[in-house]
């Protein structure tokens, strides 16, 4: 049993030896042209001949190396890949997962497919009824908001680790994936940096912080200004690991940004913003007075918080719109990355039959058994509903 299963494993493993092929491809080419040639002078030289003798040496020489240069070639690539196969499993589960969720969220799956069916049968038929927002599928934007805090440390840790393991492309699609997610970063870097959080660490830094790191004695006898710096110091790594936070766990993303929209119609909303950025920035270039502007600093601390923290919420408010379409195109030039790291991974054993199982699921039809029991379920909850609603009708 033990090597039966062994067998299996080697055979489903197989393809691995035959790739990448370009070696393999330019050997055998390389290879059949020399055999060729010198076939056509063994054909052209007297059997009888020492030349003769010398071709045939040289053939058998060629087809032997042509041999064993093929099976050192094929060992290496499977040797390879079968380790790089079992070293990205971190990498590929991740892919699949965000696979698997982009189509139940997106709602193609066969039995939610199903479940609709009888919903627009429900509708067709005279019933009233609204999705809940959590029924109603996503774009690709919200769907890939949500698996950022999932996906990009995997990303990140495959890169900066396993880069040997990985193809060209991709590397450079991870590269690209991990500078989107920069730009995703420094939006919510701002939005600490235009909080009474930032202005605090800056210039209110708590001094107790310095406590758990420097002696009682070496603080008391601090000049004042080394301990305000070095306090600012450690409130700024505060912050950084403030907004690391949020950004690597989705219910606070989620609800830190919450008045952003960050969808399809973000997206499009930006792009139109663009179309008009040039010509809006000057006309406000024309009807800016600066000449009105108070940029004195006032003399009282809480007059002076006071105005930051209403500049910083006005700015925010202005910004919010464009933050959303620039948080918007990252998240959709993230997902189009995905879709080219998957056509890699399709080629792998495991991974690419489910992620070609995922992706298909649009495509499949809904009369399996579990498609045919939701549509059923949903069906009969449906007209139950239906009946109460035209019993009420006909009681008015």
């Amino acid at each position: 049993m033990r090597m039966k299963y062994r067998i299996q494993e080697k055979l489903k493993f197989l393809a691995f030896a035959f790739y990448p092929k370009t070696t393999l491809i330019a050997c055998t080419v390389l290879s059949a042209i020399i055999i060729a040639v010198l076939g056509i002078v063994m054909a052209t030289v007297p059997h009888e001949s020492n030349w003769y003798n010398i071709v045939f040496a040289l053939t058998t020489g060629v087809v032997g190396s042509f041999i064993v240069s093929v099976v050192v070639e094929l060992t290496g690539n499977y040797k390879h890949n079968r380790l790089a196969w079992y070293e990205l499993q971190d990498y590929y589960s991740a892919v699949l997962n965000y696979e698997s969720h982009k189509q139940i969220m997106m709602r193609q799956t066969p039995h939610q497919r199903a479940e609709q069916k009888a919903h627009e049968e429900y509708i067709a038929a005279g019933g009233m009824e609204e999705l809940d927002e959590d029924d109603k599928p996503k774009d690709i934007i919200q769907i890939m908001w949500e698996q950022l805090p999932e996906i990009i440390p995997v990303f990140s840790q495959t890169l900066n680790d396993k880069k040997e393991f990985l193809s060209d492309a991709e590397i450079e699609e991870l590269k690209i994936i991990l500078s989107d997610y920069h730009g995703i970063q420094l939006v919510i870097r701002e939005r600490i940096l235009m909080s009474p959080m930032t202005y605090d660490a800056l210039n209110h830094p708590d001094e107790d912080n310095l406590k758990s790191i420097y002696p009682s004695d070496v603080i008391k006898n601090m000049p004042d200004w080394i301990r305000r710096y070095l306090s600012s110091k450690e409130s700024q790594k505060a912050c950084k690991i403030y907004e690391e936070a949020i950004l690597s766990d989705p219910f606070l993303l989620s609800q830190f940004m919450k008045d952003y929209d960050i969808s399809q119609s973000g997206f499009e909303n930006y792009q139109n913003d663009l179309d008009k950025l040039e010509e809006e920035e000057l006309r406000e270039l024309e009807e800016i007075d600066y000449d009105e502007l108070d940029f004195s600093k006032p003399e009282d601390e809480e007059i002076s918080r006071a105005q930051n923290e209403k500049f910083d919420i006005q700015m925010e408010l202005e910004q919010r719109r464009w933050g959303s379409g620039h948080l918007s195109r990252c998240c959709k030039n993230i997902s189009e990355s995905i879709e080219v790291l998957e056509k890699s991974i399709r080629k792998k054993p495991y991974y690419g039959m489910m992620i070609k199982l995922y992706n298909n699921s649009a495509r499949e039809p809904i009369d399996d058994i579990m498609s045919t029991m939701s549509y059923e379920s949903e069906k009969k909850r449906l007209d139950k509903k239906l009946a109460k609603q035209k019993a009420f009708e006909n009681r008015k």
